[in-house]
C-alpha cells in the first residue's frame, strides 16, 4: 500500500504512520498491523529531514484473499511535516478511511 502526504514544499513528507488496521466484509476477518504511530522514511525522534511525500508499506498478514465482490476497509493515520517543538516532535496528521471493493480474485 502506498500512502502520500500533502506536499508542503518543506522536505518533510510522510514521517510516521499509525492506527493501521483493516476489515474484510462477509466474515473475512480483521487485522491490526499496529496501533501506536511508527516512524517511517528514515524519520526518527531526533532527525526528520528530506522526507519523501510517499511511503510504501509492504507486509504479509494472515487474512485470506477476499473473493470477488467483497468490500473491505482500511484505516490508517498519516503524519507529515514533523518538526521539533519544545523538545518534542510535532506533526501534521490525517486519519484516513479507505473503503474498497474486490474486482477480481487471485487463484
Amino acid at each position: 500500500m502506498t500512502i502520500q502526504s500533502p506536499d508542503m514544499h518543506d522536505g518533510l513528507g510522510v514521517s510516521a504512520i499509525g492506527h493501521f488496521s483493516m476489515h474484510v466484509d462477509n466474515n473475512g476477518g480483521d487485522h491490526k498491523f499496529f496501533d501506536k504511530p511508527q516512524w517511517v522514511n528514515g524519520c526518527s525522534c531526533s532527525s526528520c529531514e528530506n522526507i519523501p511525500v510517499q511511503y510504501t508499506f509492504q507486509k504479509e498478514f494472515d487474512l485470506p484473499t477476499p473473493t470477488k465482490g467483497t468490500w473491505f476497509d482500511i484505516w490508517i493515520s498519516i503524519y507529515w511535516s514533523c518538526i521539533n517543538v519544545s523538545a518534542r516532535r510535532s506533526c501534521q496528521s490525517q486519519d484516513v478511511h479507505y473503503y474498497g471493493y474486490v474486482m477480481s480474485s487471485r487463484n
